[in-house]
């Protein structure tokens, strides 16, 4: 039997358990890929203590020994000595991840690599200064760098000296994981009747999600409700916003909830809401769960691939970024119309059909594989 190339991927996080889109497409590729290649992911060990191995869905996870994190950057030196010895025939890096990018310059290796463009480093400006020739040698050294989006291509500045060998990849999901099953339509039948109508928000509760924007735009709309569905660091500042405001019951905070919590959700809200404000919300895969489970969405107009997703007027309204007056009128707009809703819902569910399958995405990056793998060779 011949072996398998070995493709390992290298990033921060993983999924299980770090919820965020990236570490789910990490997931989703290994998951996809592994009939035809040997994958491996190296990640940061989560808090102080020694590496780790273990395995998910059949892939090999190497957690590297971390002394802490700095501005969400693990401090992780073992980084360097895990690529070398990972064997790898083809390294598949996700950016931003500052660690691993340093780790493949300093490793000495001429393992080719290839690299899923995610989003700049767009909060750490004055890192950047520093930070970024080294950052421009890594991506020179890039077989095939893949951003998630044309328009994230067109507007990101790190990426133009090196158009020439980018390859839009847009990202995907498994779309039958979120189908309506018997369980999950007895659960969405219990959230309505307990919340009534109400617009989501599904996702890490992170500076850049643009959050107090939502709760200015709920201020806005007496009676309108909305649930938060997420942890992270935006919580507790979160919280006491929605207290200044008077918002009482009508802001539900609900924590982490467990991936079916999350699909029954999606089928039980009148709306979902992406209020981004930053790009580092580069592409949302939050609207395309939305859109797959028929809920139009309110996202912003990011020079990301964000308003490339969620097409306004078709699949759902796109407002300017850091506007709750927009926001508010455009929740408004779409809570307020039951047929708008159900039309741009079932826009959505053709469009997350067509363009945003997991294994469209994966496709796509074999393909990468195998011309790189081949040429080599």
């Amino acid at each position: 039997m011949m072996t398998k190339p070995r493709v390992v991927h290298v990033y921060k996080d993983i999924y299980p358990p770090v919820q965020g889109g990236i570490e789910r497409t990490i997931y989703q590729l290994a998951r996809l890929c592994a009939p035809r290649f040997d994958i491996s992911v190296i990640v940061a060990r989560r808090g102080r203590g020694l590496g780790l191995r273990r395995t998910i869905e059949g892939s090999e996870v190497i957690e590297v020994a971390s002394l802490g994190r700095l501005l969400s950057t693990p401090l992780a030196p073992g980084f360097i000595s895990a690529l070398r010895r990972s064997r790898a025939d083809l390294f598949h890096f996700h950016i931003p991840h500052p660690t691993g990018e340093v780790a493949y310059l300093l490793s000495g290796l001429s393992t080719p690599a290839v690299a899923t463009y995610h989003s700049d480093v767009v909060r750490q400006k004055t890192t950047m200064k520093i930070y970024g020739p080294l950052f421009q040698r890594f991506l020179s050294r890039m077989r095939v760098i893949m951003p998630t989006s044309g328009r994230y291509l067109d507007s990101s500045e790190p990426l133009r000296a090196h158009r020439d060998r980018c390859r839009v990849v847009p990202l995907g999901i498994p779309l039958e994981d979120y189908e309506l099953n018997d369980s999950r339509r007895s659960r969405a039948t219990e959230l309505r009747a307990q919340y009534g109508q109400f617009a989501l928000f599904l996702g890490m509760l992170r500076a850049y999600k643009g959050l107090p924007y939502l709760l200015d735009a709920l201020a806005r709309l007496p009676g309108a409700r909305a649930l938060i569905a997420g942890e992270g660091p935006m919580q507790p500042a979160l919280r006491e916003q929605a207290a200044r405001l008077g918002l009482g019951d009508r802001v539900v905070f609900l924590g982490r909830v467990d991936d079916e919590e999350a699909v029954a959700l999606l089928h039980a809200a009148a709306i979902f809401v992406m209020p981004s404000h930053q790009r580092s919300e580069a592409f949302g895969l939050s609207q395309i769960e939305a859109m797959t489970c028929g809920l139009p969405v309110v996202s912003t107009d990011l020079p990301t691939g964000v308003p490339e997703v969620n097409r306004n007027g078709e699949t759902g309204l796109i407002v300017p970024p850091a506007d709750p007056e927009a926001l508010a009128a455009a929740m408004r707009e779409l809570l307020s119309n039951p047929g708008l809703r159900a039309g741009m819902g079932e826009a959505g569910r053709r469009r997350a059909r067509d363009h945003y399958r997991a294994e469209t995405m994966a496709d796509e990056v074999m393909k990468v594989y195998d011309e790189l793998l081949n040429r080599e060779s």
